[in-house]
């Protein structure tokens, strides 16, 4: 992990966003001047934008972000069935173009009964309605030279997301509308839903015996990370053609969905790494545009703050400290206090700076891989205490405890000596399969 690390800091993708505050309130130029230098530090070059259809996000604020290079992608929530009509929405649209924006999400979760009035949602032909009040819209967008983005569907949802994309992109194409979705892009929330990032992995030609609304034994579904895929095959199985793909909502379980500061570090640094893998079966595909992490910050109050990278000008996820490597560092206005973010029970650890990470656990890596029984045995010390999970002493000094899994082969006593010596707690657990089970179920 430490060479991977070490890419993603000196290389890292282009695809990396961000979603801004889930509001439409902190568009000031304090705001541009206070976050575009923490988005540069953490190489992000998109940001999604959430606005509505009554005020435009002002001009500064974009071309701020644009000349930069920070790409901004609008998210325009509009309520249904009652959403404006192009006609409405020109002098908006004309001003984002003239701006400089090129990526505008059109509705939010349109599969989902919350978005639509009572009566909207119970009339037949949900799809097919949607679609009369989306094409006008998209029509527009790409005429002004910018790409209208099909919203985000809701994974699983009332309707059934892949189903519902489905069936949108039949309509367009039956109304004649082929050329538009050469035009279209689309997006996808992709919460892990408490699976592990390769869950659904292959879409439903991997995984045929997926079902809507239920669950099989014997197969995976859209509910995770690679929901994208799915959504994709859809399109790739309507229009013979892959569509761009805008990735929401990642590194999070779902809005709510709580995560320990260590385990949000170590899903997170999941992702990046499959962003900069240009190959394999955990890469993240070149259809994919942007991946944008959930949630730069929020307003203090908001049901969202624990998903806040930086939950304020103070305090901020254990993440942060990770990417940044040690030649540079967060800009010094605001204050930046690294001493306060780590979890609940340590958030004035005066470790907290040099020792990010709270808990470790080393394993040996041989040249074959990993030992299969060193798996089984710490499944539930991993229930227990969620550590963070690595092979290398390297990023092991971030931690402030390190239990460490093998004998002076693997670890010689002296590594764990200077780690001790730089303040960390180690403890050396060692021995055959069983005694190292029974001296993690003591733990």
């Amino acid at each position: 992990m430490s060479s991977t690390l070490d890419e993603i800091r000196k290389k890292p993708s282009t695809r990396i966003g961000f979603h801004y505050f889930p509001d439409t309130d902190h568009y000031s130029q304090s705001d541009l001047s206070t976050w575009l230098p923490i988005l540069k530090t953490l190489n992000a070059r998109w940001l999604v934008l959430d606005t509505d259809t009554l005020r435009a996000i002002p001009e500064q604020f974009i071309t701020g972000l644009i000349a930069d290079g920070i790409l901004p992608i609008l998210h325009l929530h509009m309520a249904l069935p009652n959403s404006p009509t192009a006609g409405d929405m020109k002098t908006l649209f004309t001003a984002y173009a003239r701006w400089g924006v090129k990526h505008l999400i059109l509705f939010d979760r349109p599969n989902q009964r919350e978005n639509w009035s009572p009566a909207g949602w119970t009339q037949p032909d949900l799809v097919e309605r949607f679609v009369d009040r989306f094409l006008p819209l998209a029509v527009s967008v790409a005429q002004f030279g910018m790409m209208p983005i099909f919203p985000p569907p809701q994974p699983g949802g009332d309707y059934w997301d892949v189903a519902f994309i489905k069936q949108s992109l039949q309509s367009m194409i039956r109304r004649g509308y082929a050329k538009l979705i050469d035009q279209i892009g689309l997006s996808s929330y992709v919460f892990t839903y408490g699976h592990d990032l390769d869950f659904g992995s292959g879409g439903p030609e991997r995984w045929p015996k997926s079902m809507p609304y239920g669950k099989s034994a014997e197969s995976e579904d859209q509910k995770g990370f690679r929901n994208f895929e799915w959504l994709q095959s859809a399109a790739v199985s309507t229009c013979h053609n892959e569509l761009p793909m805008f990735l929401l909502g990642a590194g999070i379980k779902e809005p709510g969905g709580n995560l320990s500061p260590e385990m949000h570090m170590g899903l997170n640094l999941n992702i990046l790494e499959q962003l900069n893998s240009p190959t394999g079966a955990d890469s993240i595909p070149t259809y994919v545009q942007s991946c944008n992490f959930f949630v730069l910050s929020t307003a203090a109050n908001s049901p969202l703050a624990q998903h806040a990278w930086f939950r304020s000008e103070e305090d901020y996820l254990p993440i942060v400290d990770l990417l940044i490597p040690s030649s540079r560092s967060l800009p010094s206005t605001p204050p930046w206090n690294k001493d306060k973010f780590t979890s609940a029970e340590n958030l004035n650890s005066p470790s907290a700076e040099s020792h990010p990470i709270a808990h470790y656990l080393l394993l040996p890596l041989y040249e074959w891989g990993v030992a299969d029984f060193h798996l089984e045995v710490i499944r539930p010390f991993l229930q227990k205490y969620h550590p963070t999970i690595g092979f290398s002493i390297e990023e092991a000094s971030l931690a402030r405890k390190i239990t460490v899994l093998g004998g002076e082969q693997s670890f010689p006593e002296d590594r764990l000596t200077a780690l001790r010596n730089a303040g960390c707690n180690v403890e050396r657990i060692c021995g055959d399969g069983m005694s190292i089970a029974t001296q993690l179920a003591e733990r």
